[in-house]
């Protein structure tokens, strides 16, 4: 039985990707920052799958060395999914960039170190969606241009911990890589919520948060779809040197509003004009980052993973549904 590695074991992608391996038959082992939490996520995965499942939990810290390389040692192959995901950020850029590429670099140095070769690792449509030109049609050719002054440090973040991976690679061809790259991720979480990130997203507007609808062009999958196509991507050699954007479809704001109104919340369906919205984003933090995308008529393409992945997306009312859901319980 082969063993597997899942960094960030505590967080939204983290534990369903857990869960979507031992489903798969493969013994797994997570990093949490916090070593007390172990049981808690060991019940929390048990309740989801319904049966009793073997997990082993290792501390680490994505900015220290301690841990890692027992964590890593042993193992046959890593998901990569731990990262700091604030939905703003208005501290030092640096304090966000660091636990993404160089924590990342850690990761990628201690599996060349123990032979460890196969590397699936979380990116995000954060490190294409920005790029120079601000391209509309957007695919894994597409690269954020990290040189922008009005990036965002989650966005630059993101982007710098996937081009340094790549750039690692070319240098050390031991490391099979292969990286996904979902945009806004929802659906139910396993265990308790934790308001951060893309669920915090949809928090803030169930819960009218955000007053009105930001004319803003968005991609959505759900979260057990990215858990999917990071362990058949570990199953699929053909995935190996690949990038894969994970998206159902991109979705006006207001649009997708209304489809979550449609379990009963009252999230804001109203979008002012475009010119409007630039200028309140210089005052607020939520807004800002995507600036310069507002307005934007983006499109996403997902062919790729659905060739080679066999991606077969969750309707967005699946996704909706079963989000509203888990924010009941």
């Amino acid at each position: 039985m082969k063993t597997i590695l899942v960094t960030g074991g505590s967080s939204f992608i983290g534990k369903h990707c857990i869960a979507e391996l031992i489903k798969s038959n493969y013994q797994v082992r997570t990093t949490i920052r916090d070593i007390n939490r172990s049981d808690e996520i060991k019940l929390e995965i048990e309740k989801f799958l319904k049966k009793k499942v073997s997990l082993d939990f290792y501390q680490t810290d994505l900015n220290k060395d301690e841990g890692w390389n027992d964590s890593i040692r042993g193992c046959d192959a890593i998901l990569h999914v731990a990262g700091p995901f604030p939905l703003s950020f208005q501290g030092d850029e640096n304090d966000l960039i660091s636990p993404h590429e160089k924590g990342t670099l850690r990761i990628l140095e201690y599996a060349k170190k123990n032979s460890v070769s196969r590397i699936i690792m979380t990116s995000s449509v954060a490190s294409v969606y920005m790029t120079k030109n601000l391209d509309t049609e957007i695919d894994e050719s597409c690269w954020t241009d990290t040189s922008n002054k009005d990036l965002d440090a989650y966005t630059k973040s993101k982007t710098l911990a996937e081009r340094s991976a790549w750039d690692y690679v070319s240098k050390f061809n031991s490391i099979k890589l292969t990286t996904i790259l979902p945009p806004v991720v929802l659906g139910p979480g396993i265990g308790k919520y934790i308001k951060r990130g893309s669920l915090e997203f949809f928090s803030m507007m169930i819960n009218r948060e955000m007053p009105v609808a930001p004319p803003f062009k968005m991609g959505i999958v759900d979260v057990r779809d990215v858990a999917k196509m990071h362990v058949a991507a570990l199953k699929n050699d053909n995935s190996i040197g690949k990038r894969f954007i994970v998206c159902e479809n991109t979705y006006w704001v207001k649009d997708f509003c209304r489809m979550v109104n449609n379990y009963g919340h009252k999230a804001p369906t109203l979008s002012p004009p475009v010119f409007l919205v630039k200028f309140l984003a210089n005052f607020d933090k939520t807004i800002k980052p995507i600036r310069n995308l507002l307005g934007l008529d983006i499109n996403i393409d997902s062919s790729l993973a659905k060739k080679i992945l066999n991606y077969n997306p969750i309707p967005i009312e699946k996704t909706i549904e079963d989000t509203s859901n888990y924010f009941k319980t």
